[in-house]
């Protein structure tokens, strides 16, 4: 063969295999690029659609909107139980839902809560409806089935379910469990909350149940030790699972007031170390108000 002729075939082949090159691996790398969270993802080829991933799009914006305040708490301190901030009975933040909101709610609760009424924080001030619990500010979740709460429409003491049948709340704060985590472990707390929670909803199925955390201590409370930190974020825990196999929300209102240290912000809590102040108060109400039930969640 004479030396052109092959040299025309050489340089056939070399057009070929440089022609085949522009489709391979390094045209697809090209082709799309990582994008933001919630942002579409770029073409690099006009007419190509770009790559689509709806359900990791919507997880995104989804944990874009979780309160991870206390995550680095957590981190610091792996004796507490973390909150799972993948659950999806989990509140959100979301706008402030302001006072209106706040007004639709009635708080069944033992005493750290209970101060909201005697501080003037609900509607009303001391003529207020929104809080239910005992007549001496406070209540045992072991004696739910039996106890009697004081109903401050017509201040008469009444069963629990007494009072839900009479006035059946728009939405309902469960705010309980701190009395009782002491003798109370898994199985039976868990027996309790959820025999209160599923009679609420068979007697008024329309009230919106949101399950909120016990909230965190300091030592100063005369009986640290019987009761700990690590033992509210556990308890916590087992209410978030409650919400979840019970169709509720939860409110992670631990996050709000525990201290770097694992403890309960010492400014924000009475000294007696076990019951947030007005401060405190405040910010729990605040927590509430942004991470607000709304239908589409």
């Amino acid at each position: 063969m004479k030396p052109i002729a092959v040299l025309c075939i050489l340089l056939s082949f070399a057009f070929l295999f440089t022609a085949c090159a522009g489709n391979g691996p390094a045209a697809t790398e090209k082709t799309t690029a990582p994008s933001e969270a919630g942002e579409p993802a770029e073409t690099a080829e006009a007419g190509e659609p770009a790559e689509t991933a709806e359900p990791e799009t919507t997880e995104l914006v989804s944990q874009a909107q979780v309160d991870r305040r206390a995550f680095q708490v957590y981190e610091d301190h792996p004796e507490l139980t973390p909150v799972d901030l993948g659950s999806p009975a989990l509140l959100p933040i979301s706008e402030d839902m302001g006072q209106e909101y706040l007004d639709r709610i009635t708080f069944l609760c033992d005493s750290p809560t209970y101060w909201l009424w005697p501080y003037g924080m609900l509607k009303g001030g001391d003529d207020s409806t929104q809080l239910w619990t005992g007549p001496e500010g406070t209540m045992t979740l072991a004696y739910q089935g039996s106890y009697e709460i004081y109903d401050p429409f017509d201040k008469v003491e009444r069963p629990i379910r007494e009072v839900v049948e009479l006035h059946k709340p728009d939405i309902m704060v469960i705010a309980l469990g701190i009395n009782g985590i002491s003798f109370m472990d898994e199985e039976y707390f868990t027996a309790e909350y959820t025999d209160l929670v599923t009679s609420i909803q068979e007697i008024s199925p329309d009230t919106i149940l949101l399950l909120q955390s016990i909230y965190p201590i300091t030592p100063a409370y005369r009986y640290w030790g019987d009761i700990t930190n690590v033992m509210i974020t556990e308890a916590n825990s087992w209410i978030l699972k409650i919400a979840e196999e019970h169709g509720c929300r939860y409110l992670d209102t631990f996050s709000c007031l525990v201290a770097q240290d694992g403890n309960a912000k010492e400014e924000l809590m009475m000294s007696d170390g076990l019951h947030p102040n007005k401060d405190g108060l405040a910010e729990v109400l605040t927590y509430i108000r942004t991470h607000g039930y709304q239908e589409k969640n």
